[in-house]
This record gives structure tokens, C-alpha cells and sequence, in this order.
């Protein structure tokens, strides 16, 4: 049960598109004109109830803009009291949807408009908005994600008979998969590969449908893999830093190969994930510029 001292969360984007005609790589921020404030402001909204943060910012950014789009880079979070109230906003880079469709105006957002950087700035009402929009211009705009995710929660071990490497996911586990697999959507990645394992290819197997991929199963992402006499390198650190060469993508491992395939990225692996968590490799030219964590939110929690 939320208090009045508890957060509002939220959560936006940044959204940004190279500006037309510009020899020299300039870009253009949308900004979106509300009404009842009457002000310029980046697009965001709160979170509904259950929502995974990635997802609420593209669900706002397209509610307020009619722009779908994938998110880059994460941005610091803003923090200020509303009516009393603490409020986090969570952003995002993104970049524009090149088909998008004007949006008709309403009572939540009246104008919407791209602005050259300079001049959005200039027109931000609010300070804070104004600044997080220098910062994201101070780093890469254009990024892929390398998604890096443990499997949901299988089934225990104690509780399965047949070979290890068929053991399913649990009931929890299931649950988890429809919030994941959202979540995951909001990051647009193009491959899927997982460990060959039940437990890894059922984690992504009904996101990888909904998203009109083929699950790559790669023996060398198993835990058995782990097993295999070593000659000082794992097979999976060359995985990693072709995929960081490439396009967006998620990999479903587990936990005691995860920190090697960190590691293979040049990341600190850190306190390592839990069932059905993911970090995200934001890279670009084959350096990883940004990392984030996410785990599926839970109904109640």
C-alpha cells in the first residue's frame, strides 16, 4: 500500500532525430506543449500499476507524441516534490519514429514540435528539463542494447528428476515471462540467443514469437558449458564481443556463466542478477557507453 511520502514514479524520453537538411549531423528535440500548465516540457507519465518502467516510457512518449519508438541510452532520473509529494522520472534516449503520423491535439497536449538542440533548450520551462537535455547531447545519441539476462526462476532442483539441462521454469517463473517479454520489447532488439538449456529458451521463446525472431540456441551460453577442459578463454566471451559489434540483441544465460560474458564486455558483473533480471549493454563501435538493470515487476509488488 503506497503513503503520500512514497514516490510518484514516471517515466519519458528524450526524443531526438537528426535534423533535415544539416550537413553536420545537428539534431532536433520533440518537446510537447501542455495546456493545463502551460508549458514545454519532454514527453513522460506516471507508471500505471505493474508496469515495467521501460515500458511506461514508451507508452508516454507515444501517447503524448505518436511517436513508437525503441529506447537507447538510460538518462539520470529527475526528483522534485509535486503537491507535497516526492516524484521520479525515469528517461531514456530515443530516437524519433520517421513514420510517425501527426498527433491531433487534445486537453494533455496541445502542439507537439522538434526543435534544433539549442532552441529546445531555450524553450524547456523547466531548468531541469533544460539540463538533462545537455547532458544527453555530451554523450552518444545512437546506441544499440545488448540485453545480458538470467532465466526466470525454474523449477528447484531437488524437485526435478530428469537431466538438468531439461529442467523447466517454475509456476513463478511463468508468471514472470508476459512483463519480461514487454519489457524487453521497449528495447527493439533484432536476435534472441539463449542457452540450450529448457529453462534459458523457454524464458525468451513466447518473446521471440511476439517479436518475429528465431531463438538462436548457443550450447556455449549453457552452464555445461562450464565444464568443458578451457584453454584460459570461455567460447562465450567471442559471442559477446561479436554481438557488441552488432545489433540490438538479448542473450538468457545463467548465473554462474553471466559474470564471463560481463566480463567478455569489459563490465563489472557486480552482484550478479537474479531470476529473470537483465542488465543492458548500451554500445556503440564495439564499447560498451552505458549499462542499466532491470527486473520484471511482479503483480502487487
Amino acid at each position: 500500500m503506497s503513503t503520500r511520502r512514497d514516490p510518484v514514479l514516471a517515466a519519458g524520453a528524450v526524443v531526438w532525430r537528426e535534423q533535415p537538411d544539416a550537413p553536420d549531423g545537428r539534431v532536433e528535440i520533440c518537446l510537447v506543449h501542455r495546456p493545463r500548465y502551460d508549458d514545454w516540457s519532454l514527453p513522460k507519465g506516471k507508471l500505471e500499476r505493474d508496469e515495467p518502467l521501460l515500458v511506461c516510457a514508451v507508452r508516454e512518449v507515444f501517447e503524448e507524441t505518436g511517436h513508437r519508438v525503441t529506447l537507447g541510452r538510460r538518462l539520470p532520473p529527475q526528483r522534485y516534490d509535486v503537491a507535497g509529494r516526492p516524484k521520479v522520472v525515469h528517461y531514456w534516449l530515443a530516437e524519433a519514429d520517421p513514420n510517425a503520423t501527426a498527433r491531433l491535439p487534445d486537453h494533455e497536449v496541445d502542439e507537439v514540435v522538434f526543435l534544433p538542440a539549442g532552441e529546445a533548450v531555450r524553450r524547456l520551462t523547466h531548468p531541469r528539463d533544460a539540463e538533462l537535455v545537455r547532458m544527453a547531447l555530451r554523450g552518444p545519441l545512437r546506441t544499440a542494447p545488448l540485453v545480458l539476462l538470467r532465466h526466470a526462476k525454474a523449477l528447484p532442483r531437488s524437485s526435478w528428476t530428469g537431466p538438468d539441462i531439461e529442467r523447466p521454469l517454475g509456476p513463478e517463473g511463468t508468471a514472470d515471462l508476459e512483463p519480461l517479454g514487454e519489457a524487453l520489447a521497449a528495447l527493439g532488439p533484432r536476435r534472441v540467443l539463449s542457452s540450450d538449456s529448457v529453462r534459458c529458451a523457454e524464458t525468451v521463446r513466447a518473446f521471440a514469437r511476439k517479436q518475429g525472431l528465431v531463438v538462436e540456441l548457443e550450447p556455449q551460453l549453457s552452464e555445461e558449458s562450464l565444464r568443458v577442459p578451457e584453454d584460459g578463454s570461455h567460447p562465450a566471451e567471442a559471442l559477446i564481443r561479436t554481438l557488441l559489434r552488432d545489433g540490438p540483441a538479448v542473450v538468457c544465460s545463467h548465473r554462474p556463466l553471466l559474470p564471463v560474458l560481463f566480463r567478455a564486455a569489459g563490465v563489472d558483473p557486480g552482484d550478479g542478477l537474479e531470476p529473470g533480471e537483465f542488465a543492458v549493454l548500451h554500445h556503440e563501435d564495439g564499447h560498451v557507453v552505458a549499462t542499466e538493470r532491470h527486473a520484471p515487476p511482479r503483480p502487487g509488488g
